[in-house]
């Protein structure tokens, strides 16, 4: 007897073992089955926003531009600011005895142009159509232009942006309802404007000196005015648009500033031969300059300079926007804009594939059944997954412009629907299906 109860732990152990490897089976099946069912899922909000297809490109900016030099004495105090349009023989700065006259002069301008705002400001106070917003938005454009300015060392240009903002400000508090009466400010600026005046006319002014044409000014030269002449960019090939080669002429220390010629600017841009057919191709063009504008800019292309269509080129673009930045720049990093996409974004890794049937009446007047793929994304709705088309308009590389509303024609049915703005997108979850519940969501 004995014996037999010795034989029997081994069995004893091996049933044990079994039962405990069957319950953590079940337990791996159903960690599986949640796993795969109800595992937490990531969601993003279908937002509306913007694509460019451009070709970026090192551009060197050509006007045609008259030097502006004055060979006397005294302390030159600009009375035109970068980017004015100026007439021949109107002053662009006049020459003061001292620095003082000079930024007393300067003062007594910046304080009338203030004055001058806000009489204007409370005149039209019943007719302003500006959101807070809108102005917010132009407050802190403002001060992105204010610091560029100092860090370029243009402390002047600065303070014109500090006025603006004042400006912005200013405009605002009337839009919140939070004052309309400025009399008392315009009266202390006015008082103040009145005394600079009076020290200024005790000083000694020489003389004006004159814009010698009818165009832009700018209170500067950068010595690159004659590398191309406006009548000579179609013949600018791209072994002569190798900025780094071009080197600035000496300025003489007489030359106070320039006008630039005309309306027109002409921005010279070195392009691969593919970009050079994109850009020959399209419609619109539109340029992006940042440093000069947050808006794109219009443009005209006026030639594709290539020696072969399979070589590189030289592209052209004529434009007529001016602003003190523009008529200050020279080279810089462009954005040559050629088609805009306006539409719902969605990453790549949220497009998915579905087959869907929907009833159709065919050429008799039967109804029958279609069944189609279509390309969407899952949305979550409640606590259920459901699948919604997409119409792609541009494809990025990690992303897919959808059309932000398609035409009933343009989708496959009502019932699947498409992508909407606001639409809580899934763009991580497993076994994602039309109709599946979900029970979590991150």
């Amino acid at each position: 007897m004995e014996k037999q109860k010795t034989m029997d732990k081994p069995q004893i152990m091996k049933k044990g073992i079994l039962i405990l490897l069957t319950i953590l089976i079940v337990v791996y099946v159903i960690y599986l089955v949640y796993v795969t069912n109800f595992k937490q899922v990531k969601t993003m909000s279908a937002k509306e926003t913007i694509a460019y297809d451009a070709v970026n490109c090192e551009g060197f900016i050509v006007h045609d531009e008259t030097l502006i030099s004055y060979d006397g004495n005294g302390v030159i105090s600009y009375t035109a600011g970068d980017g004015d349009k100026v007439a021949i023989n109107e002053p662009v700065a006049g020459v003061f005895d001292s620095v003082d006259s000079a930024g007393t002069k300067q003062e007594a301008e910046r304080l009338k142009t203030k004055i001058d705002a806000l009489k204007l400001l409370q005149a039209n106070s019943g007719t302003i159509s500006k959101t807070p917003d809108m102005l917010d938005k132009n407050v802190g454009t403002s001060l992105i232009k204010a610091n560029l300015s100092i860090n370029g060392g243009s402390i002047s240009d600065a303070e014109l942006c500090a006025d603006d903002v004042l400006y912005y400000i200013n405009e605002r508090q009337i839009v919140t309802g939070k004052t309309t009466d400025f009399t008392a400010r315009i009266n202390d600026l006015e008082a103040r404007y009145k005394e600079l005046v009076s020290n200024l006319n005790k000083g000694k002014k020489f003389s004006d000196v004159k814009s010698p044409t009818t165009g832009y000014f700018v209170s500067s030269a950068d010595g690159y005015e004659n590398v191309f002449k406006v009548a000579e960019l179609e013949k600018i090939m791209p072994e002569d648009a190798d900025w780094s080669k071009i080197k600035p002429e000496t300025v003489s220390e007489k030359v106070i500033g320039k006008t630039i010629d005309g309306v027109y600017w002409y921005a010279v841009c070195p392009v691969t031969a593919e970009n050079a057919i994109k850009i020959k191709n399209a419609g619109s063009i539109k340029l992006d300059i940042p440093v000069v504008s947050a808006d794109k800019i219009s443009v005209e292309l006026v030639s594709i300079n290539q020696k072969t269509k399979s070589s590189d080129a030289v592209v052209i673009l004529r434009g007529t926007y001016m602003n003190d930045e523009m008529a200050s720049l020279r080279k810089g990093n462009f954005s040559i804009i050629l088609r805009t996409y306006e539409g719902i974004y969605i990453p790549k890794s949220a497009v998915h594939n579905g087959e869907f049937t929907r009833t159709v009446e065919d050429k008799d007047g039967n109804e029958v059944k279609e069944t189609k793929t279509l390309t969407g994304a899952y949305v979550k709705i409640g606590n259920e997954v459901a699948f919604r088309e997409i119409i792609p308009v541009y494809s990025g590389e990690d992303y897919v412009i959808c059309k932000l509303v398609p035409k009933p024609e343009e989708y496959f049915s009502k019932k699947v629907g498409v992508v909407q703005v606001y639409d809580e997108i899934i763009v991580e979850g497993a076994n994602l299906y039309d109709g599946k519940i979900i029970n979590r969501v991150g």
